[in-house]
């Protein structure tokens, strides 16, 4: 009996020992571990691409960012400031030209020297149709990118040209206030055009066939695998300020498995969400980073006869309970979506008020009108019964969503049936990119100009995921890039007369306006917090 109660006594007290260690995290534990200049970082999924002229999906995004460098970075108050150019751009009177100097002592991970050309280069391959980029849409900013992109043009047309290799000349089709902000994402990394053509059709495929152009190499990556690394890149223009020798990265799709990582210094980071946010609030190692991320219902419109439905699609809009989804099912971790644009993005240029507060909450739950609106779907598709297919990413929020949606609508909406594909990441960004899909769990993250929340509904944009076709969202996304110009006043009704349309027309089911949190090492210092892109930037991380 007295080596039983020995035996019980221990039990309870691993367990105590174990729940302590849940609760209040690692920090205490690491205080003893000798530092190294090696971080231990996750990804949330597999990467689809490390091609900066091909990326689109926010995953994939996070670690080309650690290895390229643009000519503008967003800093820790999220403003754009210099990177790879040597200063702001000086924009003429019209405000259509930009000229811009590059540093001195800039070269890629070969050692090659950056020069002006390998941004024009980049950008033609990006607009050029012959690379199949998914994101070529995103710069028609530039002078006759539309028309590149539609093959009425040749690449070489492009708004974008060397004046000398350490100046470049940047030319818009209007004046744009968010410029200096385009110009810091990954996707006008400078791309060296020898390398190009050496590499042939291999280029991007794998790890040995990229170039840096960013503090980091990239190491052991080979275009599917689950873990892969960067190494310091010697030849970088700051390269004395990076901390880091070398940053390992592990896929982690299941916040259980994360933790455990995390918890025994396997990880020095671990995504959570769900319950872990509340075992670990108040502790030193949880890091929440409101965005703004969308996260959306993706409409398969196009795909699938019965989403052609407006009555179907304004009954998938109303059956859901934002307030719950974002507080029940993700534990805070995001706050109610109130449209198409995230609220915070931008404020009236006459009143000051916010998106919510001046455009209006126009997604809201209403069960009775939910249930109308199905049954005069059922009427007008002369069927009984409707099945969809839901694709989600096969991680933690992704299948906790899928199942919040699926019981939801099944239980709202009697009659209809939800069946759930939890997939990893570059399946559901294949599906969608296919435009072959029933509904599907995505979103947007835009750069700081509202307008590219609308954009991705355009017509002929690349993730127009639904190929929802609309001359009135078309018309309105002309104006917001050419005619509006710096007219803040006229781009304010103009986005306000976008969101309205295609929260009428429901061309998507916006869910909830995402946050991202993290378990980190306390003793990581230096890492930049940013509400677009990847929430957290590590270039410039220590441990102190």
């Amino acid at each position: 009996m007295k080596r039983l109660l020995i035996g019980l006594n221990v039990f309870v007290l691993m367990v105590v020992l174990a729940f302590s260690a849940y609760g209040a995290g690692r920090s205490q534990g690491q205080s003893q571990k000798t530092l190294s200049k090696v971080l231990n970082w996750v990804a949330p999924g597999e990467v689809t691409t490390m091609d900066s002229g091909k990326g689109y999906d926010t995953i994939s995004w996070e670690q080309i960012e650690i290895f390229t460098e643009s000519l503008y970075e967003i800093n820790e108050n999220n403003e754009p400031v210099p990177a790879l150019a040597a200063d702001m751009p000086t924009v003429s009177a019209d405000g259509l030209t930009l000229t811009i100097h590059l540093k001195p002592n800039i070269a890629f991970s070969n050692g090659v020297k950056i020069t002006a050309d390998d941004f024009v280069y980049a950008a033609q391959r990006i607009v050029d149709p012959a690379t199949g980029s998914q994101s070529a849409n995103r710069i028609t900013y530039l002078k006759n990118a539309a028309d590149i992109i539609a093959g009425k043009q040749p690449p070489e047309n492009l708004g974008i040209r060397a004046l000398s290799d350490s100046s470049l000349e940047i030319t818009l089709v209007a004046p744009n206030p968010y410029i200096n902000t385009e110009l810091s994402s990954s996707l006008m990394a400078p791309v060296s055009r020898a390398f190009v053509r050496e590499k042939g059709v291999n280029y991007g495929l794998s790890a040995e066939n990229l170039l840096a152009s960013g503090p980091f190499i990239l190491t052991g990556w080979n275009g599917a695998n689950i873990s892969w690394k960067y190494v310091k890149n010697p030849y970088y223009w700051d390269a004395k300020n990076v901390y880091f020798d070398e940053i390992n990265i592990q896929v982690v799709k299941d916040a259980a498995t994360g933790v455990a990582l995390y918890e025994a210094g396997t990880l020095d980071a671990a995504a959570v969400a769900g319950e872990y946010l509340t075992a670990y609030r108040g502790t030193p190692d949880l890091v929440s980073v409101k965005t703004l991320r969308m996260t959306n219902l993706e409409l398969g419109i196009s795909s699938n006869q019965y989403l052609k439905n407006i009555n179907l699609r304004k009954a998938l809009l109303l059956a859901v309970d934002r307030d719950e989804l974002a507080q029940s099912i993700l534990n805070g971790d995001g706050i109610p979506a109130v449209g198409i644009i995230p609220n915070g993005i931008a404020v009236s240029p006459g009143s000051g008020k916010s998106i919510a507060e001046d455009f209006g909450v126009l997604v809201s739950t209403n069960i009775s009108e939910a249930q109308r609106f199905f049954a005069q779907a059922l009427r007008e598709l002369g069927v009984s019964s409707i099945t969809l297919r839901l694709v989600t990413t096969d991680n933690d929020e992704g299948i906790k969503t899928g199942q919040y949606l699926q019981s939801v609508y099944e239980t709202n909406l009697p009659g209809l049936k939800i069946d759930l594909a939890n997939v990893p990441a570059s399946v559901r960004f294949q599906e969608m990119m296919a435009y072959k899909f029933d509904l599907a769990l995505g979103g947007w993250t835009g750069e700081f100009n509202p307008a590219t929340y609308i954009k991705q509904f355009e017509t002929s944009n690349e993730h127009n995921h639904g190929r929802w076709v609309s001359p009135e969202i078309t018309t309105l996304i002309n104006a917001l890039e050419t005619s509006d110009g710096i007219n803040f006043a006229l781009r304010w009704e103009h986005l306000r007369e976008a969101n309205k349309y295609l929260i009428d027309n429901v061309v998507t089911v916006p869910l909830v306006q995402a946050a991202k949190s993290y378990l980190i090492n306390p003793k990581l210092k230096g890492y930049v917090i940013h509400v677009l892109g990847t929430p957290i930037d590590i270039t410039r991380a220590y441990f102190e």
